[in-house]
Protein backbone atom coordinates (compact mmCIF):
# COMPACT_ATOMS: atom_id res chain seq x y z
CA UNK A 1 0.00 0.00 0.00
CA UNK A 2 2.80 2.33 0.88
CA UNK A 3 4.51 1.52 -2.42
CA UNK A 4 1.59 2.83 -4.49
CA UNK A 5 0.89 6.01 -2.47
CA UNK A 6 3.60 8.19 -4.09
CA UNK A 7 2.21 7.21 -7.48
CA UNK A 8 -1.22 8.43 -6.44
CA UNK A 9 0.19 11.71 -5.16
CA UNK A 10 2.17 12.18 -8.36
CA UNK A 11 -0.90 11.41 -10.47
CA UNK A 12 -2.92 13.98 -8.56
CA UNK A 13 -0.16 16.49 -9.16
CA UNK A 14 -0.15 15.77 -12.86
CA UNK A 15 -3.91 16.14 -13.06
CA UNK A 16 -3.80 19.48 -11.27
CA UNK A 17 -1.00 20.62 -13.58
CA UNK A 18 -3.01 19.59 -16.63
CA UNK A 19 -6.03 21.41 -15.25
CA UNK A 20 -3.91 24.55 -14.80
CA UNK A 21 -2.55 24.25 -18.34
CA UNK A 22 -6.02 23.96 -19.84
CA UNK A 23 -7.48 26.78 -17.69
CA UNK A 24 -5.65 29.41 -19.72
CA UNK A 25 -4.43 29.76 -23.29
CA UNK A 26 -2.00 32.17 -24.89
CA UNK A 27 -2.79 34.62 -27.67
CA UNK A 28 -0.58 32.71 -30.09
CA UNK A 29 -2.37 29.45 -29.31
CA UNK A 30 -5.74 31.15 -29.85
CA UNK A 31 -4.61 32.33 -33.29
CA UNK A 32 -3.67 28.76 -34.16
CA UNK A 33 -6.90 27.42 -32.72
CA UNK A 34 -9.15 29.74 -34.75
CA UNK A 35 -6.73 29.93 -37.70
CA UNK A 36 -6.86 33.73 -37.80
CA UNK A 37 -4.34 36.54 -37.57
CA UNK A 38 -3.49 38.73 -34.60
CA UNK A 39 -5.61 41.70 -35.71
CA UNK A 40 -8.84 39.70 -36.25
CA UNK A 41 -8.28 38.00 -32.90
CA UNK A 42 -7.95 41.30 -31.07
CA UNK A 43 -10.99 42.62 -32.96
CA UNK A 44 -13.02 39.74 -31.54
CA UNK A 45 -11.66 40.41 -28.06
CA UNK A 46 -12.63 44.07 -28.32
CA UNK A 47 -16.12 43.05 -29.42
CA UNK A 48 -16.44 40.77 -26.39
CA UNK A 49 -14.86 43.41 -24.09
CA UNK A 50 -12.12 40.94 -23.15
CA UNK A 51 -8.76 42.04 -21.76
CA UNK A 52 -5.83 39.67 -21.50
CA UNK A 53 -4.18 38.57 -18.28
CA UNK A 54 -0.41 38.84 -18.10
CA UNK A 55 1.52 35.87 -16.70
CA UNK A 56 5.32 36.03 -16.77
CA UNK A 57 5.12 38.75 -19.38
CA UNK A 58 2.82 36.76 -21.71
CA UNK A 59 -0.83 37.46 -22.49
CA UNK A 60 -3.41 34.78 -21.70
CA UNK A 61 -7.16 34.28 -21.65
CA UNK A 62 -8.77 32.16 -18.98
CA UNK A 63 -11.49 29.52 -19.21
CA UNK A 64 -14.55 31.82 -19.04
CA UNK A 65 -13.04 34.14 -21.66
CA UNK A 66 -12.07 31.23 -23.91
CA UNK A 67 -15.65 29.94 -23.72
CA UNK A 68 -16.91 33.30 -25.02
CA UNK A 69 -14.31 33.31 -27.79
CA UNK A 70 -15.29 29.78 -28.81
CA UNK A 71 -18.96 30.71 -28.93
CA UNK A 72 -18.23 33.84 -30.98
CA UNK A 73 -16.08 31.77 -33.35
CA UNK A 74 -18.99 29.38 -33.93
CA UNK A 75 -21.31 32.34 -34.50
CA UNK A 76 -18.93 33.83 -37.08
CA UNK A 77 -18.66 30.49 -38.90
CA UNK A 78 -22.47 30.36 -39.05
CA UNK A 79 -23.30 33.98 -39.91
CA UNK A 80 -20.02 35.31 -41.32
CA UNK A 81 -19.94 38.25 -38.91
CA UNK A 82 -19.56 39.14 -35.23
CA UNK A 83 -22.68 41.30 -35.06
CA UNK A 84 -25.63 39.55 -33.56
CA UNK A 85 -23.68 37.69 -30.93
CA UNK A 86 -24.64 38.94 -27.44
CA UNK A 87 -21.86 40.99 -25.88
CA UNK A 88 -21.00 39.75 -22.36
CA UNK A 89 -19.87 41.77 -19.38
CA UNK A 90 -16.29 43.07 -19.61
CA UNK A 91 -13.69 40.60 -18.36
CA UNK A 92 -10.01 40.72 -17.58
CA UNK A 93 -7.84 42.77 -15.26
CA UNK A 94 -9.09 46.19 -14.20
CA UNK A 95 -6.69 48.89 -15.32
CA UNK A 96 -5.71 51.67 -12.98
CA UNK A 97 -7.44 54.92 -13.78
CA UNK A 98 -5.16 57.11 -15.87
CA UNK A 99 -5.19 60.91 -15.70
CA UNK A 100 -7.68 62.31 -18.19
CA UNK A 101 -6.74 64.80 -20.86
CA UNK A 102 -8.66 67.54 -19.02
CA UNK A 103 -6.68 66.85 -15.84
CA UNK A 104 -3.41 67.03 -17.76
CA UNK A 105 -4.52 70.23 -19.46
CA UNK A 106 -5.30 71.87 -16.11
CA UNK A 107 -1.92 70.80 -14.74
CA UNK A 108 -0.11 72.15 -17.79
CA UNK A 109 -2.07 75.42 -17.60
CA UNK A 110 -1.13 75.84 -13.96
CA UNK A 111 2.51 75.15 -14.78
CA UNK A 112 2.51 77.68 -17.62
CA UNK A 113 0.76 80.22 -15.43
CA UNK A 114 3.43 79.83 -12.75
CA UNK A 115 6.18 80.20 -15.33
CA UNK A 116 4.61 83.24 -16.99
CA UNK A 117 4.10 84.96 -13.63
CA UNK A 118 7.72 84.39 -12.72
CA UNK A 119 9.40 85.43 -15.99
CA UNK A 120 8.29 89.10 -16.09
CA UNK A 121 9.53 89.66 -12.54
CA UNK A 122 12.93 88.39 -13.53
CA UNK A 123 12.89 90.60 -16.63
CA UNK A 124 11.92 93.71 -14.70
CA UNK A 125 14.64 93.12 -12.14
CA UNK A 126 17.29 92.85 -14.84
CA UNK A 127 16.37 95.92 -16.95
CA UNK A 128 16.06 99.63 -16.13
CA UNK A 129 13.56 102.16 -17.58
CA UNK A 130 16.42 103.83 -19.49
CA UNK A 131 17.23 100.53 -21.20
CA UNK A 132 13.59 100.08 -22.15
CA UNK A 133 13.37 103.59 -23.64
CA UNK A 134 16.61 103.10 -25.57
CA UNK A 135 15.31 99.83 -26.98
CA UNK A 136 12.05 101.49 -28.09
CA UNK A 137 13.92 104.40 -29.72
CA UNK A 138 16.25 102.02 -31.52
CA UNK A 139 13.32 99.96 -32.79
CA UNK A 140 11.55 103.12 -34.03
CA UNK A 141 14.71 104.31 -35.80
CA UNK A 142 15.08 100.96 -37.55
CA UNK A 143 11.47 101.08 -38.69
CA UNK A 144 11.87 104.66 -39.99
CA UNK A 145 15.07 103.79 -41.84
CA UNK A 146 13.41 100.72 -43.32
CA UNK A 147 10.46 102.79 -44.54
CA UNK A 148 12.72 105.41 -46.17
CA UNK A 149 14.89 102.77 -47.79
CA UNK A 150 11.83 100.98 -49.14
CA UNK A 151 10.47 104.28 -50.50
CA UNK A 152 13.73 105.05 -52.32
CA UNK A 153 13.96 101.53 -53.75
CA UNK A 154 10.36 101.69 -54.98
CA UNK A 155 10.89 105.15 -56.48
CA UNK A 156 13.91 103.88 -58.41
CA UNK A 157 11.87 100.92 -59.56
CA UNK A 158 9.09 103.17 -60.91
CA UNK A 159 11.63 105.45 -62.60
CA UNK A 160 13.02 102.45 -64.44
CA UNK A 161 9.51 101.12 -65.15
CA UNK A 162 7.27 104.18 -65.71
CA UNK A 163 4.59 102.02 -67.33
CA UNK A 164 3.74 100.78 -63.82
CA UNK A 165 2.68 104.27 -62.69
CA UNK A 166 -1.02 105.21 -62.42
CA UNK A 167 -2.59 106.77 -65.53
CA UNK A 168 -2.91 110.15 -63.80
CA UNK A 169 0.83 110.34 -63.17
CA UNK A 170 1.62 109.13 -66.69
CA UNK A 171 -0.48 112.01 -68.07
CA UNK A 172 1.40 114.59 -65.99
CA UNK A 173 4.72 113.19 -67.19
CA UNK A 174 3.61 113.50 -70.81
CA UNK A 175 2.44 117.09 -70.22
CA UNK A 176 5.81 118.03 -68.76
CA UNK A 177 7.57 116.65 -71.83
CA UNK A 178 5.41 118.82 -74.12
CA UNK A 179 6.56 122.18 -72.63
CA UNK A 180 7.82 124.62 -75.33
CA UNK A 181 11.55 124.68 -75.88
CA UNK A 182 13.61 127.67 -74.65
CA UNK A 183 16.45 129.34 -76.59
CA UNK A 184 19.23 129.69 -74.03
CA UNK A 185 20.67 132.82 -75.71
CA UNK A 186 17.32 134.57 -75.88
CA UNK A 187 16.65 133.62 -72.26
CA UNK A 188 20.05 135.05 -71.27
CA UNK A 189 19.37 138.29 -73.17
CA UNK A 190 16.07 138.70 -71.38
CA UNK A 191 17.73 138.25 -68.02
CA UNK A 192 20.43 140.82 -68.93
CA UNK A 193 17.82 143.34 -70.06
CA UNK A 194 15.92 142.91 -66.79
CA UNK A 195 19.11 143.41 -64.84
CA UNK A 196 20.16 146.52 -66.80
CA UNK A 197 16.69 148.02 -66.38
CA UNK A 198 16.97 147.58 -62.66
CA UNK A 199 20.37 149.35 -62.60
CA UNK A 200 19.11 152.30 -64.69
CA UNK A 201 16.06 152.71 -62.53
CA UNK A 202 18.27 152.85 -59.46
Amino acid sequence: MTDTQPDIIQTDGEDSQKEENFSKISILDLQKKYEIGRDPLYARMRYLQIKTWKVSGKAYLYADQIAQMDALHDHIKTTGRMEGYPVPEPSGPVEEEQPTSSTLAVAETQQLSTTSNYAPKQKRSQSSPQDDVAAIVNSAQNKAAGTLIAENVLAQHFIQNPELLPDELKTKIKESAQMPGIDPFAYADSLINIAMGSITAA
